[in-house]
C-alpha cells in the first residue's frame, strides 16, 4: 500500500509544496524524517514572528493518509477517464 504524506504547520495549515503522494510503506519513515528535518525548519524560519505568529520546527507534524489501491467505478476520477458518448 502507498501513503500520502503532508507537512502541517503548528496552526493546522498545509505547508505548500510538501505533499508527497504514492510513498511506499517502507519509505514512510524516511520521507517523514526529511519533511520534519528539512522542510519544517525552512518554513518556520520564513514565517516566525510575522503578524505575531510563532513558528517552531518542533511543532510541525506529518499527516499520513492511506491511498486507495485502485480507483473504483463510479468515482469522479472514473468519470473523467471515460469518453463522452
Amino acid at each position: 500500500m502507498t501513503r500520502e504524506l503532508r507537512l502541517i504547520d503548528p496552526y493546522g495549515a498545509l505547508v505548500p509544496g510538501t505533499v508527497n503522494t504514492r510513498v511506499p510503506d517502507e519509505n514512510v519513515a524516511e520521507v517523514t524524517a526529511l519533511l520534519l528535518k528539512e522542510s519544517a525548519p525552512k518554513h518556520a524560519a520564513r514565517w516566525d514572528g510575522i503578524n505575531g505568529y510563532r513558528f517552531h520546527a518542533a511543532d510541525y507534524r506529518v499527516q499520513e493518509t492511506p491511498e486507495p489501491a485502485a480507483v473504483t467505478r463510479g468515482t469522479f476520477l472514473d468519470l473523467l477517464a471515460t469518453s463522452a458518448a
